[in-house]
């Protein structure tokens, strides 16, 4: 082979190692979008299901456990307004001592150039188990 052939397979292992870094570059900038967002979701679970569990050991009545559960909307930045959090006792005359079931659904946005995804959460927690 002269110096001025080319190796055609030398110039496809490039093209191969450039599109491989392209999509890894891709893969970290959607994380990077994505995964706060589902770290928030899942912190936000977990909070509703402890308020949930201890609202009637505490005998919480509905709007205090709303007032905690907009706190911690507050502090993740959770895309909710006050009067979505939907706060039921689901038996007739439970009240504060019986049955609880918190609802939090919501819509995070997540904007991507030239496209937005749209991550819908349906957080829950109930103290049935209890």
């Amino acid at each position: 082979m002269t110096s001025r052939q080319r190796d055609p397979e030398r110039g496809a292992g490039k093209i191969a190692g450039f599109l491989f870094f392209l999509f890894v570059a891709a893969a970290v900038y959607i994380g990077f979008k994505v995964v706060p967002v589902y770290v928030n979701n899942y912190e936000f679970q977990d909070a509703l299901e402890s308020e949930a569990r201890f609202a009637i050991t505490n005998r919480r009545q509905p709007d205090d456990v709303r007032n905690d559960i907009w706190k911690k909307v507050v502090e993740l930045n959770i895309p909710v307004d006050k009067k979505d959090i939907q706060i039921k006792y689901p038996v007739s005359g439970s009240g504060p001592m019986g049955l609880l079931d918190i609802d939090v659904p919501y819509t995070v946005e997540v904007e991507f150039p030239g496209y937005t995804l749209e991550l819908n959460f349906r957080p829950h927690g109930d103290n049935h188990s209890i």
